[in-house]
């Protein structure tokens, strides 16, 4: 990766743009697989699945399709039918065996659904921990897959190196590359004491009118005490370099160190959505429903427009991904890494803004999640007991709802998928997006 911002923003957007081209040459083939059983109407109908939890996360079941109200790209699509899948909890003694549980669509009043199997994958993102900081994380996983149901299917995928074990009710495997977990994460070293926001903010100089590099083209003190409230380079100097506050060999280094960390955090997070987006390609070969547990150490985005590392759409493009995959994305993100101990010193770290920097790292895990029908989990202290509880308790039912979509919304493309309750007690969680491929006639 180039260290220029214009160049890195481009890399991001292309791979965006790429991804989005590779999905539409392959979304009918990969959806007419994973696709359940056509429901029995007389129209065609689409499945579509939705969580209903109350406050707690626990499922809430006994709602008939009077109470859902569906709309694709904006507009209103009948629910012909809604039935509750419960999947089976780990003390369970059911011999279903793995299966799309999406079966045929009773009518209202209908008994629920027996309870099934599930599929779940659980995916590391190892170059997110550094080493010594994944092992509380590692021990909660492993008691995650003790929790699940004897029958549910469970795989592993490890990145950015990749291990991938397809799912199996085999536990003792996927233990076992837990317990080898030690995590890859480079140190961000800085001399002048660097936190992330403050990368991002000295990557933004070129849409700065009041910066430091126009401040030393000019020559200018005035000028530069005017800047110096404003500038993030001036005010870093202030801190790293008293006495030389007319001194712009300081905020020379200092601007040339926080291009150089922008090109590691940029390195960092191009690892991770590669890896993030290797996991879906894999998700979608696989037929039927999947729940994915994504833990994470964090995936830092800029939170400015001007800023690196810049994303730009990609969680959006990722979300399409997921929905074609069949897949819903939760997110256990670990966000106690800063303050960071590559820090040279401690000088001035009670004026940094660590909370920001946690949002950048937890930011772009909420909007990928989000809109692939999950949400992020952030866990301050420990390994996540708690967070991985949560998605054992939202993710052990779900709705199956017959939808009736228009001819328009029969392309094979990306359309906006919204699902509300007609209960104000409840939280509902559905992919963003929906992919409907061309009816028999329509694509010929």
């Amino acid at each position: 990766m180039k260290s220029s911002a214009p160049a890195s923003g481009a890399m991001f957007r292309l791979s965006a743009v790429a991804l989005v081209l590779g999905l539409a040459g392959s979304a009918q083939l990969v959806l007419r697989a994973q696709q359940p059983p056509v429901f029995r109407s007389s129209v065609e109908l689409i499945a579509v699945d939705v969580q209903v939890m109350d406050a707690n996360g626990n499922p809430i079941g006994k709602l008939g399709p009077e109470a859902f109200d569906v709309s694709i790209n904006g507009k209103r699509r009948r629910v012909v039918s809604a039935q509750f899948v419960k999947h089976a909890n780990a003390t369970s003694t059911s011999q279903t065996r793995r299966g799309d549980a999406a079966m045929l669509a009773p009518a209202p009043g209908d008994a629920p659904a027996a309870s099934t199997a599930r599929t779940v994958i659980l995916a590391v993102d190892e170059g997110s921990f550094a080493p010594g900081d994944i092992q509380a994380v590692a021990e909660a996983a492993r008691g995650f897959l003790k929790e699940l149901g004897e029958d549910d299917m469970v795989g592993l995928y490890v990145y950015p190196t990749v291990t991938w074990i397809p799912p199996t009710t085999q536990r003792a495997v996927l233990a076992a590359r837990l317990n080898n977990l030690v995590g890859e994460k480079e140190v961000l070293r800085s001399y002048y004491n660097l936190a992330p926001h403050e990368i991002v903010d000295i990557t933004a100089q070129s849409t700065n009118p009041n910066s430091f590099l126009t401040v030393a083209r000019a020559g200018d003190i005035r000028t530069r005490e005017g800047a110096a409230a404003l500038d993030p380079v001036l005010k870093i100097q202030a801190r790293e370099c008293p006495g030389q506050e007319n001194d712009l060999d300081c905020a020379s280094k200092i601007y040339a160190e926080g291009m150089t960390l922008a090109t590691q955090l940029e390195r960092e997070a191009q690892m991770s959505m590669g890896g993030i987006e290797s996991l879906l390609r894999v998700l979608g070969e696989m037929p039927g429903r999947k729940a994915v547990v994504l833990v994470s150490g964090g995936l830092l985005v800029s939170d400015r427009l001007d800023g690196r590392p810049d994303a730009g759409t990609i969680a959006r493009a990722m979300g399409q991904d997921a929905a074609r995959a069949n897949a819903t994305i939760y997110t256990v993100h670990i966000d106690n890494a800063y303050p960071n101990p590559g820090l040279a010193s401690k000088k001035g770290l009670g004026d940094m803004n660590f909370s920001r920097d946690r949002a950048m790292l937890g930011n772009w895990l909420e909007d990928f999640s989000r809109a692939a029908g999950g949400k992020r989990i952030s866990v301050p202290v420990g390994g996540g007991e708690f967070a991985f509880d949560r998605v054992l308790k939202e993710t052990s039912a779900y709705y199956l709802l017959g939808v009736e979509p228009s001819d328009v919304d029969r392309d094979g493309r990306p359309h906006e998928l919204r699902v509300k309750v007609d209960r104000s007690d409840t939280t509902v969680r559905n992919r963003q997006w929906v992919v409907i491929p061309p009816t028999k006639q329509a694509s010929r």
